[in-house]
């Protein structure tokens, strides 16, 4: 099964070009990640907004099945078909480290690390009939939120994002 992936882009300033999404999910996902730092207890993370940069959106896999048809208890019309969707994000965030010795308060060391992460998913969008004759699956996504909590031994990642599904 083929498919294409774009991503959204929006003016947030102007809420009139928000188009109603008919297909579409709202999922997060998240990962703690383990700092792998030997000198870890030399240095300490400083407590500041650490960057981040999103720069692919890579899916794995994707499959329609067959599931019940009808109206879900929130009103939702369920048509018989779900597209279930696996992928990776793919980020990179930096972190700023201080050392930590106190042999070392006049000239204190810092330095830059930057981790490489593959962030997977997996989520599902209700679609509407599908023909198997149709080839290619048409998908957009919306990166809403990311958000990072620090401590000194790991990195909490959390990603919040839109993934609609184009007629």
């Amino acid at each position: 099964m083929d498919y294409s992936i774009g991503e959204m882009t929006y003016n947030i300033s102007c809420f009139g070009e928000l188009h109603p999404l008919k297909y579409f999910k709202q999922f997060t996902t998240y990962q703690n990640i383990q700092l792998s730092n030997k000198k870890s207890k030399d240095y300490r993370i400083e407590y500041t907004t650490p960057s981040i940069e999103i720069y692919s959106l890579k899916l794995c896999d994707t499959k329609i099945v067959d599931t019940v048809k009808g109206t879900s208890l929130e009103g939702q019309h369920l048509s018989g078909k779900n597209l279930i969707i696996l992928g990776n994000i793919n980020m990179s965030l930096i972190l700023k480290y201080e050392n930590n010795k106190k042999k070392c308060k006049r000239n204190k060391h810092k330095k830059n690390k930057v981790l490489n992460i593959m962030l997977p998913f997996s989520t599902f969008i209700v679609i509407p009939n599908y023909d198997s004759n149709d080839e290619r699956i048409n998908l957009r996504y919306f990166v809403e939120d990311v958000s990072v909590k620090l401590n000194q031994s790991k990195v909490f990642v959390s990603v919040t994002m839109l993934m609609q599904y184009l007629e």
